[in-house]
Formats: C-alpha cells, structure tokens, sequence
C-alpha cells in the first residue's frame, strides 16, 4: 500500500497530529480515494490545513496530489477477474443478496457526494442546450445511449458520441457554443476523453463528467458529478452512475414540465399509431 511505503520512508518527518490522519487513511483505502481534506479531517475535529502539512510532510505538493496517487496505487493492480474473484469470496452462497446489500450501501452514500444544487445547475446548462453531446467509451456507452435516450424523450436533442476516433471527430465537428458535452467515465481515463473536453470547451461548449474517480482532468470539465460506486477493488456496477442519470433527467423535468410532458404525450400519440 502507497501510504504505509510513504510512512516508512518520511515517518521520521511525520508529527503526532499526522500520524492520526495516515491511521484513517490506512484502516479505509477505499473509501479515503475519493475523500476530500475535509472529509479527512472533521471526523478527528482538525482544520482542512492538517491535511495539506501532512501531504507536504510526505512528498506532494498538497493533499489532492497525496489522494490521486492512492487513487491511481488502489487500482493499479487490480483487474476484471480479481473484482469478480473478491465479490465471490465476499458473498460465496448467496450472491444476490450480496450484491443488493452492496448497491444499497453505495446508493445511500450517493447523496453525500453530488448535491440537489449540482444537479439543479447542470440540469438548467441542459435544458437551455442547443444540442446536448453524450460520450462514453466501455461499460459508459450503455449510460450514455440511456441518457441520450431518456433526453430525448424529454424534448431536448441529444447525440451519442460512440464509435471510432474519426466518428467522434465527425460528431465533435457539430458542436457549437451554446451546447453541453457530458461525458460519463469511469475507473480510468478513456484514451479519448482528454480530446472530447478539449474540443468541445474550444467550441465554446459547456462540459461536465460523471465519473467514479476521475477527479483530477486536463483539461478539466467545467463540472464533475462523481461518486463512488462501491469500494474500488470490488466488481462494480452501474448502479450509481444510472442513479445519476436518471436524478438528472427527472430535474430536467422538474425544471421545464411543460416540454418534457408535451414531448411524451407526442412521443405517446405517435406510438398508438404503431399499435394500431
């Protein structure tokens, strides 16, 4: 584990005060990845400060810099087929009833994370989009293609950004100010996602990421809902990020109920006419 090699080589440099904070942050490497200083720090009644001294005493230019490289150490070595491995020995004999108390348990902390006023602020970008682009890559193309999906259904044009980088190039090539990009990624950075914020914010586009541990982008995202989705070395679902979704579609809603109701109505009229 990175912080106990860190310990060993600076302890030495290491006060009382920071010793109490590397405890916390050894007994809970899952949860303390995607902690900011804060979260660290209140429990023990210290200032965010404490932190940021005790990151320094270790190296780092400050405590996001400590945090990203205990992000990036806890994934490092993990795969699919020891996530999956891990689940199983967790829960040998009933998996469902595993995997329920694990979604629930995530789905619980979700509202500790992202906030009614985050969604709010992003919804109100999307309502008054030209045209909402959606990216993912992997596993996220199933979020976005719901999104993009659901959106629509809600009167607000949306395009999924899928497919080979000479597709994405094509798509990005209609982006326009006024538009949003939301991106959805998640455990690592997709080899492209670095180029889709970049255009996009050059075109004067409004982007924001959904993601799990991809707090630290460049170039950065004007906004990040991020979440986690259980602990980092376990097999994850979608389950939060798909809470997210549809959070933001609902808001969506709430916001403008005259477009998205009449856009459903429509939509439903227009579905009659293929059951007849």
């Amino acid at each position: 584990m990175l912080i106990t090699e860190l310990v060993r080589s600076r302890g030495d440099r290491l006060t009382a005060t920071d010793r109490r904070l590397v405890a916390v942050l050894q007994s809970r490497p899952a949860e303390a990845a995607f902690w900011y200083a804060a979260d660290l720090t209140e429990p023990l009644g210290l200032h965010q400060s404490a932190a940021t001294r005790m990151a320094q005493r270790l190296g780092f230019e400050g405590y996001p810099q400590l945090r990203d490289a205990l992000r990036q150490d806890y994934l490092a070595g993990d795969g699919p087929s020891q996530r999956v491995r891990g689940r199983l020995e967790r829960h040998p004999d009933d998996v469902l009833g595993g995997l329920v108390d694990d979604e629930i348990g995530a789905l619980a902390q979700l509202p500790l994370h992202i906030t009614q006023g985050e969604l709010d602020d992003l919804a109100a970008r999307i309502a008054g989009a030209g045209h909402v682009h959606l990216f993912g890559h992997g596993n996220a193309t199933v979020l976005v293609e719901l999104l993009a999906r659901r959106l629509r259904r809600s009167g607000i044009r949306s395009t999924a950004l899928v497919g080979s980088d000479r597709d994405l190039a094509e798509h990005l090539s209609t982006v326009a100010a006024g538009d949003v990009l939301l991106a959805c990624a998640f455990r690592r950075v997709p080899a492209a996602l670095g180029t889709v914020l970049a255009v996009a914010g050059e075109r004067g586009a409004f982007t924001a990421l959904v993601t799990d541990t991809l707090l630290s982008l460049s170039p950065p995202p004007d906004a990040i809902l991020a979440a986690p989705r259980g602990a980092a070395d376990d097999y994850l679902s979608l389950t939060v990020p798909m809470a997210i979704a549809n959070a933001l579609v609902l808001t969506i809603a709430r916001r403008s109920p005259d477009r998205a109701i009449s856009s459903l109505d429509g939509l439903g009229a227009i579905l009659e006419r293929f059951d007849r």
